[in-house]
């Protein structure tokens, strides 16, 4: 097995840590869990090592349950206004549940406490004592769970089961505190990134993928006909020889008739995901020394015969070469039981093979999992970089022009104005299509703007210093911005200011235009007016020429000289500004 940090009781001096502008606490997770599919519930155990690396002293300790919003009168249930997730009026038998069954420190049991109830998605310990600023302590823990039928980032269907949520993830402590929030239809998660050592005891016919890699049993993993490489890659010794794992008392010897086991080990990240059912159909391949692994279900025409490994393949691919290079040893891929996607550390769970939805999955791989930002405080900080990332993707893969309808039909849904901000936390947007366009749609061609005004060299290689200063760490707004200024040398308050954190909306016209013929030929005068709150550097177009307004004045004048006679004017000509009135854009010259 990996090394794993030792069981140790709350220890070490206060004074071992120094202060620190960024910090992120050290979590290592030990877990058995069995799967009883007669009674649809998973049960188990666990061990948590958990140090403190901040500078202050804590008296509590959070964790996320969040399979408990999947059932009546969670914060999630009574607030959901979608019809098709009415997880209020679930019965019982189809609700879904995270229960603690204990949580003891130093053999004594802690008491739990639900702060939001009846919600039940956060659960909060009273330490007995502080753990001071270099300490640490481990937890034992039992617990519970099921997934609800209805699926939503979660699912049961006869033997099959996602569970994207399952044990009890203990919640973040940053710069801001305590990072508790139940968890809400819109916004997402947020973890601590440690150590998983995972032993999953399940029917002996389950296939499994999974967040790490399989250092010991079998997860069922037989290539089918048409798969790419011939055999798994399992990467068993990544992290080191493999080794039994260490026992927490849920297993008594060996797994039984008809059962098996198998312990996953993964390092850096913030959660650990698995699917499993034994429907599943295996392809494997391979991308430089990354394992890629595929699984799917009878009559996926459009994931077998290599199809949704090489889409894998070809996503893993470009976003290496764009960010920095992939630091973990596997991607998983798996059909889902919901449709849509979610991401998770070294694993998406897809409903569909889509080029589409893989490369937004797969751009999440580095937009949350490597860059783990707070998903419902800054959502767009993953989502709205996948979405771009996405169309970025499809524009170097041969797509003539994946940004226009985008930039015009933003535009139109904008024109209105804006309720709320981009930068505003995402249960606070009025409603689900407000936090679509908010936290996706918007935020992708804002960040489009931002390509075109630094320039496709410096945005890259931005996103690749956000690589070099933070991978694997906990990121915000400052860190993407601070690289994105690096790369471009140019302080962009002003674009980050007005874009992410006001409701202004951005309305370029052509105001008066004059001409008269000069030595040699003709000089044209325009008037550019600004209508909207928000200003961006603008292409003007006239006749051939092309010139660049970069005054946030209400009213500036572009002139220039050309040897014909121009005819027309045009602003944006390109489409790269989120012009909420195109029908000002141009103009022909009498």
């Amino acid at each position: 097995m990996f090394a794993v940090a030792a069981l140790f009781a709350i220890q070490a001096a206060a004074g071992d840590v120094a202060p620190q502008e960024y910090f992120q606490q050290d979590v290592a997770y030990r877990i058995e869990a069995r799967l009883d599919e007669q009674n649809e519930v998973l049960l188990g155990v666990g061990a948590m090592d958990y140090k403190n690396n901040s500078s202050q002293s804590l008296t509590e300790l959070y964790f996320q349950l969040n399979l408990n919003a999947f059932r009546p009168n969670s914060v999630w249930a009574m607030t959901e206004q979608r019809p098709d997730y009415d997880f209020q009026n679930l019965e019982e038998s189809a609700a879904g549940f995270q229960r603690m069954s204990s949580m003891s420190l130093d053999g004594k049991e802690l008491t739990a406490e639900y702060p939001h109830a009846p919600d039940s998605t956060v659960l909060r310990y009273a330490l007995p004592r502080e753990l001071l600023p270099g300490q640490s302590l481990t937890l034992e823990f039992a617990w519970d769970a099921r997934p609800s039928t209805l699926c939503r980032r979660q699912c049961r269907r006869g033997r099959s089961y996602d569970f994207a949520q399952w044990y009890p993830r203990i919640a973040v402590f940053d710069h801001t505190g305590w990072a508790t929030r139940p968890l809400y239809p819109q916004g997402e998660f947020y973890g601590e990134f440690g150590t998983y050592e995972v032993t999953l005891d399940v029917a002996s016919d389950q296939v499994i993928g999974a967040t790490g890699v399989p250092v010991v049993g079998d997860p069922g993993w037989i290539p089918a006909a048409g798969s790419p490489l011939p055999e798994p890659d399992y990467r068993r010794d990544f992290y080191g020889p493999p080794e039994a794992p260490t026992s927490l008392g849920l297993f008594a010897g060996e797994a039984g008739p008809g059962r098996k086991r198998v312990t996953w080990a993964a390092r850096d990240v913030h959660h650990f995901a698995w699917s499993t059912s034994p429907e599943y159909l295996y392809e494997a391949g391979r991308l430089g020394e990354i394992a890629v692994h595929v699984l799917y279900r009878p009559g996926d025409l459009d994931w077998d015969l290599g199809a949704a490994v090489y889409r894998t393949e070809r996503a893993l691919g470009w976003l290496q070469e764009t960010i920095g290079p992939y630091p973990w040893p596997q991607l998983t891929n798996v059909h889902r039981l919901e449709g849509g996607g979610t991401e998770f550390p070294m694993m998406l769970m897809d409903g569909s093979a889509s080029q589409g939805l893989i490369i937004h999955e797969g751009a999440h791989q580095y937009v949350h999992g490597i860059f783990g930002n707070n998903e419902w405080r800054e959502g767009w900080l993953d989502e709205g970089m996948a979405s771009f990332l996405s169309s970025w993707f499809f524009e170097d893969h041969g797509v003539a022009d994946p940004w226009s309808n985008l930039m015009a039909g933003i535009g139109r849904a904008v024109s209105g104005g804006l309720v709320a901000a981009i930068s505003t936390e995402s249960a606070e947007f009025p409603d689900f299509r407000t936090y679509g366009l908010m936290t996706y749609s918007l935020p992708q061609a804002v960040l489009y703007m931002l390509r075109w005004h630094v320039g496709d060299e410096a945005f890259r290689a931005g996103l690749q210093d956000y690589y070099a200063a933070k991978r694997l760490q906990h990121v915000t707004e400052s860190d993407f911005r601070g690289a994105i200024e690096r790369a471009s040398g140019e302080d962009l308050g002003w674009f980050f200011d007005q874009w992410f954190h006001t409701t202004g909306t951005l309305d370029y016209g052509i105001g008066s235009i004059e001409q008269e013929a000069v030595e040699g030929g003709w000089r044209t005068t325009v008037q550019i007016e600004r209508l909207g709150e928000n200003w961006m550097p603008v292409l003007v177009r006239i006749g051939t020429a092309e010139r660049r307004a970069e005054s946030a004045e209400a009213a500036q004048v572009v002139e220039v000289v050309t040897a014909d006679r121009p005819t027309r004017v045009e602003l944006d000509p390109y489409m790269a500004l989120i012009d909420t009135d195109r029908s000002n854009n141009e103009a022909e010259i009498e």
